[in-house]
């Protein structure tokens, strides 16, 4: 069965590495299918949303990445280590970090990723409403995490890898805006966490992976400029 999975989106997309870290760390065999958003026509192809990732199985088809981590684990060989913790509170927590992340994180900055990514202009209003609530999305999760090991204490979790997706994202955001000492500044241990995440191999396999992908896009986006 876990040989049939596909995963459909791009490694650009940090939502489609979140899942993708889970595979590796989880030692899932699977597919890549290069698809982006929009692509396809629902129900014939694509997902409801209209939006990548989406995983397909010999048993259906899923489409939120959340809900996609939760059936990994389900199906996770029985060798492999889990990515939640094993005592429930400690899971529930680590579900709340995730949560963290993409609704107070990753939702506050992506109104300024068209500019820093897509060519747009940068709206200094848009920038500013994305800092200030920046800035509460990180003391929230500094509240809670452990960041003088991985999220959720000593061992490794899927917060961690949603952390290393959503946050460097962030992180070059950042840069690319003039902000780029932001993340240091209002959280000042996230450096030496993400140095760490930095290190693991499946972060290593995803980074590489982005880079790639996004060289290639750039080199599509020339070449259609040219023409």
């Amino acid at each position: 069965m876990s040989s049939r999975l596909r995963i459909f989106g791009s490694p650009i997309s940090t939502y489609y590495n979140k899942i993708k870290i889970a595979l590796i760390e989880l030692d899932l065999p699977f597919e890549e299918v290069p698809f982006m958003p929009g692509a396809g026509h629902w129900p014939e192809s694509g997902s409801p949303s209209g939006k990548i990732p989406f995983l397909h199985t010999a048993e259906g088809k899923l489409y939120e990445s959340q809900a996609i981590i939760e059936y990994l684990e389900d199906i996770r060989p029985q060798a492999s280590v889990s990515l939640f913790p094993g005592n429930p509170i400690e899971r529930a927590r680590c579900r709340e970090l995730i949560q963290y992340i993409e609704l107070y994180l990753d939702a506050a900055a992506r109104p300024v990723y068209p500019a820093a990514f897509w060519g747009a202009q940068l709206n200094q209003d848009v920038l500013a409403a994305a800092l200030e609530n920046l800035e509460k999305g990180l003391r929230t999760l500094g509240r809670r995490a452990d960041l003088e090991h991985w999220l959720c204490g000593e061992h490794y979790t899927h917060a961690d890898a949603a952390a290393w997706v959503h946050l460097s994202a962030i992180r070059r955001t950042l840069n690319i805006v003039g902000e780029k000492d932001f993340l240091d500044r209002h959280l000042p241990a996230l450096s030496g966490y993400m140095d760490r995440a930095a290190q693991r191999p499946s972060t290593q396999r995803i980074e590489a992976d982005r880079r790639a992908a996004g060289r290639a896009l750039k080199e599509q986006q020339t070449t259609a400029q040219g023409n």
